[in-house]
């Protein structure tokens, strides 16, 4: 939070800046960090001071998770609802009943139920991360996570991610509105090729690491929970040496996010089976990035073998031969169920950052597991990576001896 407000004092105080032709189209769709934290830091800091009053009524722990599900579940039934409103006449079982009352007469009062939780929601989900991470030691001796970890359920920001059209590299990352539709997406990425030569692709995320962290609920409530967890453990890692070198290289951003998403993933489990009381089968998050399609087509091995053709592509200074084979290779994932609206050099800089995802080349996510398997505990791995101040330190670390 600090650092964004710097660059919004810097702004203000730049007389002389002149804003051009991508400036001026991205103001309408830029995500405002300022608005956020004016909207939700002292909000939440409020609701949370009222809480410790003695006559404040807190809810035991069965009830507050309690909410958690019903939240979650009247979100499913709520995008059902909005599914059927957009295509009439039909459900996922077949036509509706005659009598069906009108879907838009049934969201209204979920919305309303689910805007009326949210809070203890948030809290239940705070609380059972905080939990977990307390068994693991971060707790200090009066019992306080620092920092506390805080989220807000929320349509998550969109992000303009550049790169250049001769390698695969993430120039720069812009926050945008969450929600933005597939003309003005298509618009903003065609005006950065035309007007920079750059290549661009406008990305929905599932959170972003602001304070409190923004998250969404759309993707159920396992993936809302992880990514919570995900999103703490960046904020943990801005006071460590790793999160603190995050912009040195991308491998050093690839560091930071893969380590976030196992760990993550480790924590938001755990939180999730406190909440559910459902215990989750042990799966990695990479191999979960391949789960749906169809049936015999490898997700995982098709779209990294696109990314590794590309890069021969671009190596040998073919870039427009490696921009139709990309889109070759997208047509292909959309016939096989993978609806992938854009694939180009932005799309492999940004995706290719989290060495979970099949869109890598890294060797991060398995020197990662390595160090993973060499650690007691989740709280020493945690530990140890985070003092990494380079991917040279982080290999050094892994050699034998």
């Amino acid at each position: 939070m600090a650092l964004a407000l710097a660059f919004l004092l810097l702004a203000a105080g730049n007389s002389s800046y002149r804003p051009d032709k991508l400036d001026l189209l991205l103001t309408p769709y830029r995500y405002s960090l300022l608005d956020w934290e004016v909207s939700n830091f002292l909000d939440k800091w409020a609701r949370k001071s009222r809480d410790l009053l003695p006559w404040a009524a807190e809810p035991n722990r069965e009830t507050r998770n309690a909410l958690v599900r019903e939240f979650f579940s009247l979100g499913r039934e709520m995008r059902q609802l909005e599914r059927r409103d957009r295509f009439p006449g039909t459900s996922s079982g077949g036509m509706l009943p005659a009598d069906a009352s009108p879907p838009t007469a049934r969201i209204e009062p979920i919305r309303e139920r689910r805007d009326d939780i949210l809070p203890q929601v948030e809290e239940a989900v705070e609380a059972e991360i905080s939990a977990v991470l307390a068994v693991e030691g971060f707790a200090s001796r009066i019992g306080l996570i620092f920092p506390p970890v805080d989220t807000v359920f929320a349509r998550s920001p969109g992000v303009l991610v550049l790169s250049p059209r001769d390698r695969i590299y993430r120039q720069d990352t812009v926050l945008l509105k969450p929600g933005l539709g597939d003309v003005v997406r298509e618009r903003i990425e065609a005006e950065f090729l035309q007007e920079k030569d750059l290549s661009a692709l406008v990305a929905r995320t599932g959170g972003v690491a602001v304070y409190p962290s923004v998250v969404s609920d759309a993707g159920g409530m396992r993936h809302a929970v992880v990514t919570a967890a995900h999103e703490w453990l960046h904020h943990w890692f801005f006071l460590q040496p790793l999160g603190q070198h995050f912009w040195d290289n991308p491998e050093m951003t690839t560091l930071n996010e893969t380590a976030a998403t196992l760990a993550g993933q480790e924590l938001g489990d755990r939180a999730f089976t406190a909440i559910t009381g459902e215990a989750i089968a042990s799966e990695t998050p990479a191999a979960a990035a391949g789960a749906a399609g169809h049936i015999g087509f490898d997700f995982r091995k098709e779209m990294r073998e696109t990314r590794v053709r590309t890069e021969e592509y671009l190596t040998r200074g073919k870039i427009e031969e490696a921009e139709a084979y990309m889109e070759e290779r997208r047509l292909l994932f959309v016939r096989h169920g993978y609806f992938i609206r854009k694939i180009n050099q932005a799309y492999f800089a940004f995706h290719g950052s989290y060495a979970t995802s099949p869109a890598s080349v890294s060797p991060v996510l398995g020197q990662l597991q390595e160090l993973r398997r060499r650690s007691g505990s989740l709280s020493d791995f945690l530990h140890t990576v985070a003092q990494f101040s380079s991917y040279e330190e982080f290999q050094a670390h892994l050699e034998p001896g």
